[in-house]
């Protein structure tokens, strides 16, 4: 007698582990006090998850800014200057930086994080120092220079490199075999974080909110309206960031919000935006949730083919959803515009000068 063929569905497989995890910290309609221990005990679990914990037991860096150097820039529609620093973000381990500071007000000034999505330059595409034909398609299609659009609405802009891209890219071949030169350095970042107890979501949140601190000390700065935005990779640690940290308001991540089965689980992306272990706490909608009641502005394309339509419609769904139990439904707003995966600024700039 033959054997009988052996089937197995993948997908069906996948479908029911999804829907048999546990969600601990999903939001299951509470208000008032219980909404704020809701919240409370969700984003401890989200800087476990993030690895925060480990970052920490590495040594918590007191800054140490260093300034690299300043140039006086004529931007498009303002004149603005463009300071470069770097700061100790956790021990032996420093965050190169622009600072764009805007010629046409007075201090101190209203602050943007705004954090760049994936590209080899990182901080540059960001502040619109760009020099490759490919970072001049992302600013002139995809309008990816958002720091200085930023400064040139009279914001203070901050263009950090996130981990595994400009100043912080490594070349993944270095003192390994040939093979692994096909690796992206984000890829190589993720996989060593990971081993570790890390994330590198979490490590670039955790930068980010340093950054924070930074601003803080400066009195040219307003450390009392600090606003973050961010592109694709930029848009989820900017959605992270505001999720935990209540100094960040308002928040408007851009084409990174998109519900979980719909984008990165059925979408090949990059390891570098994936959390082990996130859904076991709860969804995108439910991370975003965190930051009730401050204002938030979802920002996504129709034609994004990451982060789809579909995706993030139901995502924001669910942050209506919380934001009512929150009594501040008013204070959370979704942009949809027309157009692929690009930074749209219509839906980002009105809403952080409303709510800045």
């Amino acid at each position: 007698m033959a054997d009988q063929q052996f089937e197995f569905d993948y997908g069906e497989w996948t479908d029911h582990v999804s829907e048999n995890t546990t969600r601990v910290c999903t939001y299951g309609g509470e208000t008032g006090i219980a909404f704020t221990a809701w919240q409370k005990t969700f984003r401890d679990q989200l800087r476990d998850v993030l690895g925060f914990p480990v970052i920490r037991d590495n040594g918590v860096a007191d800054l140490d800014p260093r300034r690299r150097g300043t140039s006086e820039v004529t931007g498009t529609d303002a004149d603005y200057e463009r300071q470069t620093w770097s700061v100790e973000t956790e021990r032996g381990f420093r965050v190169p930086f622009h600072l764009l500071l805007p010629s046409s007000t007075d201090p101190p000034y209203p602050v943007v994080l705004a954090l760049h999505g994936h590209a080899q330059s990182g901080k540059d595409l960001a502040a619109g120092v760009v020099e490759s034909d490919a970072d001049r398609r992302r600013v002139s299609e995809e309008r990816r220079d958002i720091a200085r659009q930023a400064v040139e609405r009279g914001f203070a802009a901050f263009a950090p490199d996130m981990r595994a891209f400009g100043e912080l890219a490594t070349h993944a071949g270095d003192g390994e075999d040939e093979s692994a030169d096909e690796l992206r350095p984000c890829t190589r970042w993720q996989k060593t974080a990971q081993l570790v107890g890390r994330s590198l979501v979490g490590e670039r949140v955790w930068d980010a909110l340093r950054l924070v601190e930074f601003v803080e000390r400066r009195p040219e700065l307003d450390g009392d309206r600090v606003a973050v935005t961010g592109h694709s990779g930029g848009g989820i640690v900017a959605l992270f960031a505001a999720a935990l940290d209540e100094r960040l308001a308002p928040a408007a991540p851009c084409a990174s919000v998109s519900s979980f089965d719909r984008s990165i689980v059925s979408i090949d992306h990059c390891l570098c935006n994936y959390v082990p272990g996130v859904r076991r706490l709860g969804e995108i909608g439910d991370v975003a949730g965190l930051i009730a009641p401050r204002p938030l502005r979802v920002v996504g394309g129709d034609r994004d083919p990451i982060f789809p339509e579909e995706g993030t419609r139901r995502a924001f769904d669910r942050i209506r959803e919380i934001y009512r139990g929150a009594e501040a439904e008013e204070r959370c707003s979704l942009y949809v515009g027309e157009g692929g995966h690009r930074f749209y600024e219509a839906g980002v700039w009105p809403f952080l000068e409303r709510n800045l």
